[in-house]
């Protein structure tokens, strides 16, 4: 006899079943039947056990179609075929795949990418659940008209007909698994005399119809249960309509075998512990209004992120279990738990919430799967430096941290990359350099060391892997990890796992090895002649579909689970994730290779397929349904909220509100500041996001963790200190009480004081290549401008034609080249490319300084003058608070001197390779005065040669710039006018009488050479006189004098300058990752004021003293 027993959820189907298995067992009855799904295999048992107790619990096989299956094998005996793993299906699949790839109709791109090969292997398992094998496919397939769906079902039988080829004889196949028990005891009357006892199952397969059959036709009774209340009914979309067809099935498979069916129909609910749940169980997804007051048992929240709702969870999990709930009887559901689980998972652990996920553990994040990866890509493409150091960072080697980040510094500074690998470095690691000190071989000569543990093993790995067999292959994979010592690494961290109390993770080191070693077999065995490509392919698509089963329930846990198959156990409270719409219930995608609309000419040609999307949206729904009335006492529902269709409710949070008079939903802002505090963790999370609130409860939270080691930093982050080192004796030996520094840290100092800390003080620099830069740059063109000027001198030079001049350039850059260059010379032809098209510029260049000497009495007469203890140039000693002193060391690209009415005027010149507008408002804020202090120091050292009078400071741009024009007459025009107007020279020009001093530097004055012009209406442009220098003297040496203190004083402040010529001192800083850490970056806003203003704003600072600053220690 076969029994339904029909209800809806709570309604006490498995209470009734498991009251008839006591009652059998009771009467002397022991030959029974339990069939449930996997998932709900725990629960049945801890059932059966407190039923029954100990002694009759055995009276009952508590089994599953799994389980069925196992039986029949040790019953029955069965063949000694292997099981075909999931990896091994993977490569039979793309080897069936690549046999049939020529005979395809319809199949042709992309055969071996993991998508179609992944979409084949669930078309096949989909088929034979369905009880379809490649032949019948084959004939259904004739009667189809659709020229593209008749193609597609021919390739699809086609591969798996070869599949069947590969397998038949050598693998038993799990998606076959019980049509093959079936054949195996069909007439060996297993069931006969059983009484058999369905439960959990919201529907059947083909496959386990099947089965099904046997068990109606020999057992003494079947009862199952379905959880529906319409099964006679004959409405299509019934919420309960996927669940009644699938009793049609069973009714008309005990009509065939002439057995009687009795229906039991429960429709008194058991569950529900208030009025509210029952309300919205009974009337699920139909149109009800306004049948409830207001709601106090289903909570609904709209969240703000997955964050929050992960957060919301958590605290009202605490506030239950507070509340004398326990862990167990409380479940988390949501349709995508991919999405949700690593929130849960981080939120649980802060919360302190125990739980248990019922899903199988991805292996592909794996260190050891990682590494194999790495391997196989370093070998495929030819030792990519990413490839290799990424496998050198799996931690998997025997190489050291250290030496890790040495040789990774090492590899960008030089762009080592492919086959560069496997030569020994021989460049310092220094970047240039004329030729290698001790400390240079040295550290080269450890990074080479590492540089052999690293690649050794994988030459040998490119040796052995050309022999084009997946044995050897595998082999040499195997010999690789060891020679890394990978397997001794694995080792170490399982047992430093097992010591901190991590044991699930401990033993996991062990599976995964053992995973993967017989992944290796697999491939060894089943793959045959192949290349390291498709080995490797391989080797992620079978990586991709395993896993490493599921951890273990514990005793008391809250359980975690995707909507589609958890089995909870008769939970008090229930909390589901994600109701948004398309979210769940899960909208229908069109996906794989059969679309929606095929599978529906295929129902129509008689082919009994189960997924579909009428049938899916209906399962859809009714997992909703099973989510949202399974908790007999609490139920939780949260959704996103937010603007655009993504952030919509799903009709869970529609359906169940409109059920209501009133009904609140809740969000961040319903809650309380102490409603949010549930462990350590957590508050002090919540203390550290709100630090900056000064209200009784925050501070309470502060006052409680003032102790704690981490409260000084958060106080420090959220109040928005500026870096103080409260140890001046610890900032004095940082920066010394001596300073002795360049004069283009003065710049960096007033660019952002937090960014010279971490570039000088705790000397983080930022990693550069050896490369032509624009430093690299500059240096030649220095180099070059030198030698010219001192061979030939400025009169001659202005003598020279442009053949002379280009002669004289390529001498140089030679000699440049070979001189500073010899070490990576040939190394990099690209390299040799960049520094000898830089010749063009330096014509240009070298071509204009000719041009200006003709209309200039300035003569150049130094070229890197040092401004140093023992230079040319003897640099002040300004006083600082501590007693010590700062001084500022440096060297002038070139001094120009004029004698004039017996006295010596002296300007400074920098070669720019940017483009940088001088402003002499840029000073007040500490900028662009590297080249004053130059000037003055050279003025107020008397003992230099070239001590003279100031008479300015010149910028000249030695750049090639793209010239714009709007025809080609306008460039035939201005071509010279404009290549010239490049290099004009900005910056700032003594104001003497009659105006002798600019004159000396262009006859004309037209402002084609120096920033000053002359016309009828006098002379203007960028003058200022010596008395105004004496202004920006004293000036200067406050600045720098105010660097020394603040740096000496501890004071680091995070303002980086903001100014109509410094608008984005952040956007490139090398430190914006560090400087990150804290609330806010405020700008020191800059002045922004005429020329005029500034001698004006200095007037008023030193209106007593007005003179040259000599001020020294």
């Amino acid at each position: 006899m076969l029994r339904f027993v029909f209800g809806r959820s709570g309604c006490g189907k498995s209470s009734f079943v498991f009251n008839e298995i006591k009652k059998l067992v009771e009467s002397g009855e022991n030959n029974i039947i339990l069939l449930t799904p996997e998932q709900y295999s725990l629960v049945a048992e801890r059932r059966l056990l407190m039923d029954l107790g100990e002694d009759m619990v055995n009276c009952v096989d508590n089994s599953s179609f799994s389980r069925i299956s196992n039986d029949v094998k040790k019953k029955y005996g069965c063949d000694t075929l292997p099981a075909l793993s999931k990896g091994g299906k993977v490569i039979l699949m793309c080897k069936a795949i690549d046999n049939c790839k020529d005979k395809f109709q319809l199949f042709n791109k992309k055969l071996d990418s993991l998508n179609f090969v992944s979409s084949m292997i669930k078309i096949y398992d989909e088929m034979k659940s369905c009880n379809l094998d490649s032949l019948q496919i084959n004939e259904l397939s004739k009667n189809i008209e659709n020229d593209v769906l008749f193609k597609k079902l021919s390739d699809i039988s086609l591969v798996m007909s070869s599949f069947e080829e590969l397998i038949n004889g050598k693998f038993n196949d799990s998606s076959n698994e019980l049509n093959r028990i079936y054949n195996q005891f069909f007439d060996k009357n297993y069931f006969k005399d059983k009484y058999i006892f369905i439960d959990g199952f919201n529907g059947f397969v083909a496959q386990e119809y099947k089965l099904l059959e046997l068990i109606i036709s020999e057992s003494k009774g079947v009862t199952i249960t379905l959880c529906s209340d319409s099964y006679d009914s004959g409405d299509n979309f019934n919420l309960f309509a996927y669940v009644n067809n699938s009793a049609k099935i069973i009714k008309k498979i005990a009509d065939k075998s002439n057995v009687k069916t009795e229906i039991v129909k429960l429709e008194n609910n058991f569950r529900f512990n208030n009025n509210e749940l029952k309300a919205v169980e009974s009337h699920f997804f139909e149109n009800c209004n306004r049948i409830l007051d207001s709601n106090e048992n289903i909570h609904i929240y709209a969240s703000k992120n997955i964050s929050d709702e992960c957060d919301y969870v958590s605290r009202e999990i605490k506030s239950l279990l507070r509340n004398g709930y326990k862990a167990s009887q409380i479940a988390v559901i949501t349709r995508d738990l991919n999405k949700y689980l690593s929130e849960l998972e981080y939120s649980f652990t802060k919360y302190e919430v125990p739980y248990f996920k019922d899903e199988r553990q991805p292996i592909n994040s794996q260190s050891l799967v990682v590494m194999i990866e790495f391997m196989l890509r370093c070998i495929n493409f030819s030792f990519k430096s990413d490839d290799v150091l990424s496998l050198a960072k799996t931690g998997l080697t025997d190489i050291s941290d250290e030496d890790i980040n040495d040789i990774e510094n090492y590899v960008f500074l030089w762009n080592i990359n492919g086959l560069k690998w496997t030569k020994p470095f021989n460049n310092s690691t220094k970047g240039f350099v004329n030729e290698l000190d001790e400390s240079d071989k040295k550290a080269l000569g450890k990074i080479n060391v590492t540089r052999e543990k690293l690649i050794k093993p994988l030459v040998a790995f490119k040796s052995a892997a050309k022999s084009r067999n997946s044995r050897e292959i595998s082999e040499a994979i195997y010999n690789t990890l060891i020679s890394y010592k990978a397997d001794k690494k694995i080792k170490e961290y399982a047992i430093e796992l097992d010591k901190n109390g991590f044991y699930t993770l401990a033993n996991e080191q062990g599976r995964v090895w053992e995973l993967i070693m017989n992944i290796l077999n697999q491939l060894a065995t089943a793959l045959g002649e192949t290349d390291l490509k498709t080995y490797a392919q391989m080797f992620f698509l079978i990586i991709s579909s395993e896993d490493l089963g599921s951890v273990p329930s514990g005793i008391d846990n809250v359980q975690i689970g995707q909507a589609d198959r958890i089995r909870t156990d008769n939970p008090k409270a229930v909390f589901v994730l994600g109701a948004n719409e398309g979210e769940f219930p899960q909208a229908v995608n069109g996906g794989g290779l059969l679309s929606e609309s095929e599978r529906r000419i295929m129902l129509d040609n008689d082919f009994k397929l189960y997924s579909y999307g009428e049938i899916i949206n209906l399962q859809e729904r009714y997992f909703a349904y099973m989510a949202c009335s399974c908790a007999s006492d609490k139920l939780y529902i949260s959704y996103l909220k937010g603007n655009g269709k993504d952030y919509s409710p799903s009709e869970i949070v529609t359906d169940i509100e409109q059920k209501y008079k009133t009904f609140k939903e809740y969000d961040f802002s319903y809650f309380k500041d102490i409603d949010l505090v549930e462990t350590d963790k957590n508050a002090f999370e919540l203390m550290s996001e709100r630090f900056y609130e000064n209200t009784p409860f925050y501070s309470s939270l502060k006052e409680y963790f003032k102790n704690d080691s981490r409260y000084s930093s958060i106080e420090y982050i959220a109040q928005n200190k500026p870096l103080i080192i409260k140890d001046k004796k610890k900032a004095k030996e940082l920066f010394g009480k001596d300073m002795y520094i360049s004069a283009s840290r003065i710049e960096d100092f007033y660019n952002c004081p937090f960014r010279y800390f971490c570039k000088f003080g705790l000397s983080a620099k930022k990693r550069t290549k050896a490369e032509i830069d624009p430093m690299q740059r500059g240096t030649l063109i220095h180099f070059v401008l030198e030698m010219i000027l001192s061979d030939v001198g400025t009169k001659k030079l202005s003598t020279l034609d442009y053949p002379q001049i280009k002669e004289l350039v390529d001498k140089y850059i030679t000699k440049y080249f070979e001189d500073k260059m010899s070490l990576i010379k040939g190394q990099n032809k690209h390299f040799d490319y960049n520094f000898k098209r830089l010749s063009k510029l330096v014509y240009d260049v070298v071509m204009h300084l000719s041009n200006e000497f003709k209309n200039c009495d300035f003569e150049a007469k130094a070229f890197e003058l040092s401004i140093d203890k023992d230079g040319e140039v003897k640099p002040q000693a300004l006083p600082l608070e501590s007693g010590g002193s700062i001084q500022i060391r440096g060297s002038i690209d070139r001094v120009d001197v004029y004698d004039f009415n017996g006295e010596k005027y002296v300007r400074v010149i920098d070669y720019k390779s940017g483009v940088k507008k001088f402003k002499l408002s840029d000073i007040l804020d500490g900028l662009n005065l590297q080249m004053f202090v130059y000037l003055f120091a050279l003025c107020d050292d008397k003992n230099a040669a070239l001590n003279g009078v100031p008479a300015g400071v010149l910028y000249m741009h030695a750049a090639r710039n793209i010239l714009n024009f709007n025809s080609p007459i306008e460039a035939k025009n201005n071509l010279e006018n404009k290549k010239e107007s490049r290099f004009k020279m900005n910056g700032i020009v003594l104001s003497d009488k009659d105006n002798a001093i600019a004159k000396a530097m262009e006859h004309e004055l037209e402002g084609k050479y120096i920033p000053v012009s002359a016309s009828t209406k006098g002379v203007k442009g960028d003058l200022i006189t010596l008395e105004q220098l004496g202004l920006l003297h004293k000036k200067i040496n406050s600045l720098v004098k105010k660097m020394g203190n603040e740096l000496q004083n501890g004071v680091i402040e995070r303002a980086p300058i903001k100014n109509s010529t410094h608008l984005s001192t952040c956007d490139y800083c090398d430190y914006s990752d560090i400087c990150a850490n804290t609330k806010a970056i405020y700008n020191k806003i800059g002045a922004n004021l005429k020329d005029e203003q500034v001698i004006e704003s200095l007037h008023k600072e030193f209106e007593n003293d007005a003179g040259m600053d000599n001020t020294t220690e």
